[in-house]
């Protein structure tokens, strides 16, 4: 094992309970990472040195780490990144959540399910000695479905025995985000289909894109729509957006989206399959993964790039967007990444 000298190179930050400021924003590397901390009495925020070591299957990795000794409590926000991909599925993740921190003695624990920084991820809740409560969450920032399992290579652990209020603050607002090392040349493509300007990048990829409609429809309510078909046609992959517009506004519900994603992929015979929560297009959406028997992976995403939110009541739209994609994860994230489909005015 290889471990540089535990130094802390960067401090006096400070989080008053009464700050204007609600977003902080801290270097970790090669990433950023923001966070909003109102709820805490004051803290003093520390960036470690980063520590360097091996897993037991020989993967070097680099673990960094950002402190916050707080009045009420203290936080550790740990980032992950391995040389090559691990296992990521729910059990490895869940053992990784259930590490107790700080080596607190405990007698109970508690692990659920939990959205963290758009992320399917798991809350472990360890009940001290003591009865005071310290919470953990843990969720991978680029896992992805691989033959038997999740694999991923930036894990983030964090930590907090601050009360629930300002944890929840924390991991309510915390986002991680790799900053690119370099500048690469865009790759943006811009289609036209009927009234909508469509953008999005694959990459380097090479594929042809090919436009079927518009096809007229209509609804159960016998309400009018459209549908628009844009297939990216690469080497033995690709991805199809399609786009249906309806006359009127319709309910967007995110609970059913995510079940016909799985619908979608169950009909395919994706069987092992699962959908979560997922921004596309700067609008809340889901994401949905599947696996055949003969171990091909396809992804199922679902917004509506329309979304109007009434004051007190439901969420509507007018256009829906979904996208299917048999490219492998890194292709398939960069188009949901950078998708942007627009109406033109009047049309």
């Amino acid at each position: 094992m290889r471990t540089k000298l535990f130094l802390v190179f960067s401090a006096a930050l400070l989080l008053a309970q009464a700050a204007s400021a609600a977003q902080e924003t801290l270097d970790l590397g090669p990433y950023q990472v923001s966070f909003s901390l109102e709820s805490a009495a004051r803290c003093t925020v520390q960036v470690a040195e980063s520590v360097e070591s091996r897993t037991p299957t020989g993967i070097d990795y680099i673990e960094r780490s950002i402190l916050m000794d707080c009045d009420d409590g203290r936080v550790q926000i740990k980032v992950t990144n391995y040389h090559n991909p691990v296992p990521a599925g729910d059990r490895v993740t869940t053992a990784l959540n259930r590490k107790t921190p700080w080596n607190i003695g405990c007698i109970g624990v508690d692990t659920k399910d939990r959205l963290v920084d758009r992320h399917t991820g798991f809350l472990t809740t360890f009940q001290e000695v003591s009865g005071e409560e310290v919470y953990q969450v843990a969720y991978w920032l680029d896992r992805y479905l691989a033959p038997g399992d999740y694999l991923g290579e930036t894990s983030c652990v964090i930590s907090s025995s601050l009360p629930w209020t300002a944890t929840k603050e924390l991991i309510d607002t915390v986002h991680v985000e790799k900053a690119e090392a370099t500048q690469k040349p865009s790759t943006m493509e811009t289609v036209t289909a009927g009234p909508y300007e469509v953008s999005f990048d694959l990459g380097e990829k090479n594929y042809t894109i090919i436009q079927e409609g518009p096809e007229p429809g209509e609804t159960e309510e016998h309400a009018g729509l459209e549908r628009q078909r844009i297939i990216l046609d690469g080497v033995n992959r690709a991805a199809t957006i399609k786009i249906t517009s309806y006359d009127d506004f319709r309910i967007v519900n995110q609970g059913t989206e995510r079940l016909l994603a799985e619908a979608a992929l169950q009909t395919k015979g994706y069987v092992k399959n699962n959908a979560s929560e997922w921004t596309i297009d700067g609008e809340a959406g889901v994401l949905g993964v599947g696996e055949d028997e003969h171990h091909q992976i396809l992804y199922v995403a679902i917004y509506w790039p329309d979304q109007v939110r009434t004051e007190d009541g439901p969420v509507l739209g007018k256009t829906r967007c979904e996208i299917e994609s048999s490219y492998w994860w890194d292709t398939t994230e960069t188009l949901l990444d950078t998708l942007h489909v627009e109406r033109e005015n009047g049309a």
